[in-house]
């Protein structure tokens, strides 16, 4: 038996066909396909996750509290043998989810699911808004805080002079989103929703990043993802449509425009941090990897900010529009 079986039937009773599941950077994901039902069995990074209890804390909280808004919005922790929301075998922290229905999109097609997928990401921001008990500890202390990034890339090995030179001339996005105003996902990409057969999404996973932070982190995320590597400004304003919307924020044409540039800085860094560091934190199938990634980041980047006016106008246009809607439904409200 391998170790995600004797996990499985160790900690769960449960015994099942076992394979690898998805291409996560991270965690170790595997597909239990038992004689009626199928599972998500995940095999936590200890290197990355080093306070695994409050992240299973954090995971159990928020989706349970997802799931009584909509159920089937998040999968649901299946408790082991002894009713914990995981395993502890041989020093290895392993999780059991219900399977979610759907799928997941490497690309989009049309703006359509891009609004979707804003949409989804707004409802749960203002979802979580009312959860109880105390606020929500970080899984990883300074995660998607960038000063947190750059101070860990200067402490290391240098970066060729051009890649410094980059850096350097970027380091000003670290003062955008400072303030943590609420709870968010911690990890809101594309590939962590899924889509049902109406284009819409049905379901949102990897709740292991939730967190106190800042709204716009996971719209940039968000944004970052749904663009395909393509500085789309039509396709920038059908996902933030989607997720002003659905979401209960005060975001101004700054922030819209400057969160995807954050955050692809941002993923940028940490891939060329992890290079330099040996390719601790990101799987690689070969040293240069995470190079590459940082490159495609970086060249990404770019284009956002050659972008710009035309992102700021498809802004700017939604702000006005919200504006306007808001001012109407205030208007409503002194009628009644």
């Amino acid at each position: 038996m391998t170790s995600a079986q004797i996990a499985l039937a160790e900690g769960w009773g449960v015994r099942a066909i076992v394979s690898p599941l998805g291409s996560g950077r991270i965690n170790d994901s595997y597909l239990a396909q038992g004689a009626e039902d199928r599972w998500v069995l995940q095999r936590i990074n200890r290197f990355v996750f080093r306070r695994p209890d409050v992240l299973m804390d954090n995971v159990a909280r928020v989706s349970v509290h997802l799931n009584t808004k909509h159920p089937g919005w998040t999968p649901t922790l299946i408790p082991t043998r002894d009713g914990a929301n995981h395993a502890q075998l041989d020093g290895d922290i392993w999780r059991l989810w219900s399977y979610a229905n759907g799928r997941s999109l490497a690309k989009l097609d049309n703006d359509r699911q891009a609004e979707a997928a804003g949409r989804a990401v707004g409802q749960t921001h203002r979802w979580l808004q009312d959860l109880q008990g105390p606020r929500l500890d970080a899984a990883i202390p300074g995660h998607l805080q960038l000063e947190r990034y750059l101070a860990a890339f200067d402490a290391g090995p240098d970066a060729e002079p051009e890649l410094m030179d980059f850096i350097d001339a970027r380091r000003h996005l670290a003062g955008h989103f400072r303030e943590r105003n609420g709870i968010i996902h911690g990890d809101g990409h594309l590939d962590n929703l899924m889509f049902g057969e109406d284009g819409n999404v049905v379901a949102v996973l990897d709740l292991d990043t939730v967190m106190w932070g800042h709204w716009a982190w996971d719209f940039g995320d968000l944004v970052r993802s749904v663009l395909g590597g393509q500085a789309s400004a039509t396709r920038f304003a059908a996902a933030a449509r989607g997720y002003l919307g659905a979401a209960n924020v005060q975001a101004s044409v700054d922030d819209l425009v400057m969160a995807p540039r954050y955050i692809t800085f941002m993923i940028g860094l940490r891939y060329l941090t992890d290079h330099l560091d040996g390719d601790r934190y990101f799987k690689v199938g070969a040293h240069g990897e995470n190079r590459q990634r940082a490159l495609d980041r970086f060249r990404f980047l770019q284009a956002l900010e050659a972008a710009e006016p035309a992102f700021i106008d498809s802004a700017a246009s939604l702000v006005e529009t919200r504006g306007l809607e808001d001012g109407l439904n205030d208007d409503d409200d002194r009628d009644h």
